[in-house]
Protein backbone atom coordinates (compact mmCIF):
# COMPACT_ATOMS: atom_id res chain seq x y z
CA UNK A 1 0.00 0.00 0.00
CA UNK A 2 1.36 3.43 -0.97
CA UNK A 3 0.96 5.41 2.25
CA UNK A 4 2.61 8.50 0.74
CA UNK A 5 -0.06 8.68 -1.96
CA UNK A 6 -2.83 8.21 0.61
CA UNK A 7 -1.34 10.95 2.78
CA UNK A 8 -0.88 13.37 -0.15
CA UNK A 9 -4.44 12.87 -1.38
CA UNK A 10 -5.86 13.35 2.11
CA UNK A 11 -3.91 16.59 2.65
CA UNK A 12 -4.46 18.06 -0.82
CA UNK A 13 -8.20 17.35 -0.67
CA UNK A 14 -8.43 19.06 2.73
CA UNK A 15 -6.49 22.12 1.52
CA UNK A 16 -8.95 22.98 -1.24
CA UNK A 17 -12.32 22.04 0.26
CA UNK A 18 -14.79 24.44 1.82
CA UNK A 19 -15.07 23.86 5.57
CA UNK A 20 -18.43 22.82 6.96
CA UNK A 21 -19.34 25.24 9.81
CA UNK A 22 -21.02 22.45 11.82
CA UNK A 23 -18.19 19.91 11.41
CA UNK A 24 -15.49 19.33 14.04
CA UNK A 25 -11.93 19.88 12.77
CA UNK A 26 -8.45 19.53 14.21
CA UNK A 27 -5.34 21.41 13.09
CA UNK A 28 -2.66 19.17 11.58
CA UNK A 29 0.98 19.93 10.67
CA UNK A 30 1.40 18.84 7.05
CA UNK A 31 5.13 18.42 7.60
CA UNK A 32 5.44 17.33 11.25
CA UNK A 33 7.62 19.49 13.47
CA UNK A 34 9.76 16.47 14.27
CA UNK A 35 10.55 16.28 10.53
CA UNK A 36 11.45 19.95 10.20
CA UNK A 37 7.98 21.44 9.81
CA UNK A 38 6.94 24.72 11.42
CA UNK A 39 3.81 26.43 12.76
CA UNK A 40 3.35 28.66 9.72
CA UNK A 41 -0.16 28.85 8.30
CA UNK A 42 0.88 27.19 5.03
CA UNK A 43 2.02 24.11 6.97
CA UNK A 44 -1.32 23.68 8.76
CA UNK A 45 -4.52 22.09 7.49
CA UNK A 46 -7.91 21.42 9.09
CA UNK A 47 -8.80 17.72 9.21
CA UNK A 48 -11.75 15.88 10.69
CA UNK A 49 -10.85 13.77 13.70
CA UNK A 50 -11.02 10.62 11.57
CA UNK A 51 -8.80 12.13 8.86
CA UNK A 52 -6.36 13.35 11.51
CA UNK A 53 -6.02 9.85 12.96
CA UNK A 54 -5.52 8.33 9.49
CA UNK A 55 -2.92 10.99 8.63
CA UNK A 56 -0.87 10.09 11.69
CA UNK A 57 -1.14 6.39 10.97
CA UNK A 58 0.22 7.07 7.47
CA UNK A 59 3.09 9.12 8.91
CA UNK A 60 4.01 6.24 11.22
CA UNK A 61 4.00 3.88 8.24
CA UNK A 62 6.21 6.27 6.27
CA UNK A 63 8.61 6.94 9.17
CA UNK A 64 8.43 3.85 11.43
CA UNK A 65 11.65 4.72 13.22
CA UNK A 66 10.48 8.17 14.33
CA UNK A 67 9.50 7.82 17.99
CA UNK A 68 7.76 11.23 18.09
CA UNK A 69 5.33 10.24 15.35
CA UNK A 70 4.66 6.89 16.98
CA UNK A 71 4.02 8.56 20.33
CA UNK A 72 1.64 11.08 18.75
CA UNK A 73 -0.38 8.32 17.07
CA UNK A 74 -0.56 6.34 20.30
CA UNK A 75 -1.76 9.39 22.24
CA UNK A 76 -4.46 9.99 19.64
CA UNK A 77 -5.57 6.38 19.94
CA UNK A 78 -5.94 6.43 23.72
CA UNK A 79 -9.44 5.38 24.60
CA UNK A 80 -10.20 3.91 21.18
CA UNK A 81 -9.93 0.36 19.96
CA UNK A 82 -6.93 0.48 17.65
CA UNK A 83 -7.20 -3.27 17.06
CA UNK A 84 -10.38 -2.77 15.06
CA UNK A 85 -10.82 -1.12 11.70
CA UNK A 86 -13.45 1.14 13.27
CA UNK A 87 -10.90 2.61 15.67
CA UNK A 88 -10.55 5.84 13.68
CA UNK A 89 -14.33 6.35 13.75
CA UNK A 90 -14.44 5.76 17.50
CA UNK A 91 -11.65 8.31 17.92
CA UNK A 92 -13.59 10.85 15.85
CA UNK A 93 -16.74 10.27 17.91
CA UNK A 94 -14.85 10.70 21.19
CA UNK A 95 -13.13 13.88 20.01
CA UNK A 96 -16.43 15.42 18.92
CA UNK A 97 -17.94 14.60 22.30
CA UNK A 98 -14.93 16.07 24.08
CA UNK A 99 -15.01 19.24 21.97
CA UNK A 100 -18.72 19.79 22.67
CA UNK A 101 -18.23 19.21 26.39
CA UNK A 102 -15.28 21.62 26.59
CA UNK A 103 -17.14 24.29 24.61
CA UNK A 104 -20.05 24.10 27.01
CA UNK A 105 -17.94 24.15 30.16
CA UNK A 106 -15.73 27.02 28.97
CA UNK A 107 -18.45 29.26 27.56
CA UNK A 108 -19.79 32.35 29.34
CA UNK A 109 -19.51 32.32 33.12
CA UNK A 110 -18.22 28.75 32.97
CA UNK A 111 -14.95 30.08 31.61
CA UNK A 112 -12.47 31.07 34.33
CA UNK A 113 -11.31 33.97 32.11
CA UNK A 114 -14.81 35.27 31.39
CA UNK A 115 -15.15 39.04 31.79
CA UNK A 116 -11.44 39.70 32.38
CA UNK A 117 -8.56 41.20 30.42
CA UNK A 118 -4.82 41.86 30.83
CA UNK A 119 -3.41 45.31 31.54
CA UNK A 120 0.21 46.40 31.96
CA UNK A 121 2.12 49.33 33.41
CA UNK A 122 5.41 50.04 31.64
CA UNK A 123 6.65 52.23 34.50
CA UNK A 124 6.21 49.69 37.29
CA UNK A 125 6.77 46.81 34.83
CA UNK A 126 3.68 44.91 35.96
CA UNK A 127 0.99 42.82 34.32
CA UNK A 128 -2.43 42.38 35.93
CA UNK A 129 -5.64 40.60 35.00
CA UNK A 130 -8.62 42.83 35.75
CA UNK A 131 -12.36 42.87 35.14
CA UNK A 132 -13.32 44.32 31.79
CA UNK A 133 -15.88 46.51 33.54
CA UNK A 134 -13.02 48.11 35.52
CA UNK A 135 -10.77 48.66 32.47
CA UNK A 136 -11.54 52.42 32.06
CA UNK A 137 -10.40 53.05 35.65
CA UNK A 138 -7.10 51.25 35.05
CA UNK A 139 -6.54 53.20 31.81
CA UNK A 140 -7.04 56.47 33.71
CA UNK A 141 -4.34 55.38 36.17
CA UNK A 142 -1.80 55.01 33.37
CA UNK A 143 -2.21 51.32 32.60
CA UNK A 144 -2.58 50.00 29.04
CA UNK A 145 -4.59 47.05 27.80
CA UNK A 146 -2.54 44.02 26.82
CA UNK A 147 0.23 41.88 28.27
CA UNK A 148 3.98 42.44 28.05
CA UNK A 149 6.47 39.57 28.18
CA UNK A 150 9.66 41.61 28.21
CA UNK A 151 9.48 45.09 29.78
CA UNK A 152 13.07 45.75 28.77
CA UNK A 153 12.07 45.61 25.13
CA UNK A 154 8.42 46.61 24.76
CA UNK A 155 8.98 48.14 21.34
CA UNK A 156 10.32 45.87 18.62
CA UNK A 157 11.47 46.58 15.08
CA UNK A 158 9.41 44.77 12.46
CA UNK A 159 11.76 42.42 10.59
CA UNK A 160 9.76 42.97 7.38
CA UNK A 161 9.08 46.71 7.09
CA UNK A 162 11.43 48.07 9.77
CA UNK A 163 8.93 50.19 11.71
CA UNK A 164 8.78 50.23 15.51
CA UNK A 165 5.75 48.58 17.10
CA UNK A 166 4.61 47.76 20.61
CA UNK A 167 5.24 44.07 21.09
CA UNK A 168 2.68 42.42 23.37
CA UNK A 169 2.77 38.87 22.06
CA UNK A 170 6.43 38.21 21.17
CA UNK A 171 5.89 38.82 17.46
CA UNK A 172 8.59 39.44 14.87
CA UNK A 173 6.33 41.54 12.66
CA UNK A 174 4.01 44.49 13.18
CA UNK A 175 1.02 43.09 11.29
CA UNK A 176 -0.41 39.95 9.68
CA UNK A 177 0.49 41.41 6.27
CA UNK A 178 4.17 41.68 7.23
CA UNK A 179 3.99 38.24 8.85
CA UNK A 180 2.84 36.73 5.53
CA UNK A 181 5.63 38.50 3.63
CA UNK A 182 8.17 37.08 6.10
CA UNK A 183 6.63 33.62 5.90
CA UNK A 184 6.73 33.59 2.09
CA UNK A 185 10.33 34.78 2.10
CA UNK A 186 11.41 32.06 4.55
CA UNK A 187 9.35 29.44 2.76
CA UNK A 188 11.03 29.88 -0.60
CA UNK A 189 14.58 30.49 0.62
CA UNK A 190 15.04 26.72 0.82
CA UNK A 191 14.31 26.44 -2.92
CA UNK A 192 16.56 29.27 -4.10
CA UNK A 193 18.63 28.28 -7.13
CA UNK A 194 17.59 24.60 -7.07
CA UNK A 195 15.24 24.61 -10.04
CA UNK A 196 17.65 22.79 -12.37
CA UNK A 197 18.39 20.24 -9.65
CA UNK A 198 14.68 19.46 -9.41
CA UNK A 199 14.36 19.08 -13.19
CA UNK A 200 17.33 16.72 -13.25
CA UNK A 201 15.89 14.46 -10.54
CA UNK A 202 12.46 14.54 -12.15
CA UNK A 203 13.91 13.54 -15.52
CA UNK A 204 15.51 10.45 -13.98
CA UNK A 205 12.66 9.41 -11.65
CA UNK A 206 9.60 10.63 -13.59
CA UNK A 207 8.07 11.35 -10.18
CA UNK A 208 7.67 14.73 -8.51
CA UNK A 209 7.49 13.05 -5.11
CA UNK A 210 10.72 11.06 -5.63
CA UNK A 211 12.49 14.07 -7.09
CA UNK A 212 11.68 16.22 -4.04
CA UNK A 213 12.75 13.45 -1.67
CA UNK A 214 16.04 13.07 -3.55
CA UNK A 215 16.64 16.74 -2.79
CA UNK A 216 16.07 16.16 0.92
CA UNK A 217 12.49 17.47 1.10
CA UNK A 218 9.55 15.55 2.65
CA UNK A 219 7.93 14.97 -0.74
CA UNK A 220 5.15 16.40 -2.93
CA UNK A 221 3.14 18.00 -0.13
CA UNK A 222 2.23 21.53 0.94
CA UNK A 223 4.39 24.31 -0.54
CA UNK A 224 6.98 21.78 -1.76
CA UNK A 225 4.36 20.46 -4.17
CA UNK A 226 3.32 23.90 -5.44
CA UNK A 227 6.93 25.01 -5.95
CA UNK A 228 7.83 21.84 -7.85
CA UNK A 229 4.68 22.09 -9.98
CA UNK A 230 5.43 25.70 -10.92
CA UNK A 231 9.01 24.79 -11.92
CA UNK A 232 8.10 21.69 -13.93
CA UNK A 233 5.25 23.44 -15.77
CA UNK A 234 7.64 25.99 -17.25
Amino acid sequence: MNYQTIYNKLINRALIRELDPVEYYESHHIVPRCLGGNDNKDNLVNLTAREHFIAHLCLVKLHPGNSSLVRAAVMMACGSSVHHRSGNRIYEWLRKKHSAAMSQSQSGVGNSQFGSTWVFNKNSKENKKVKISELPNWIKQGWEQGRVYDFNDIYYTCVTCGIKFRNLWERQTCSDKCKKVLSDKQKFQVFAGREEELKKHYASTKSMNKALKAMGFPGAISHYYYWAKSVLNH
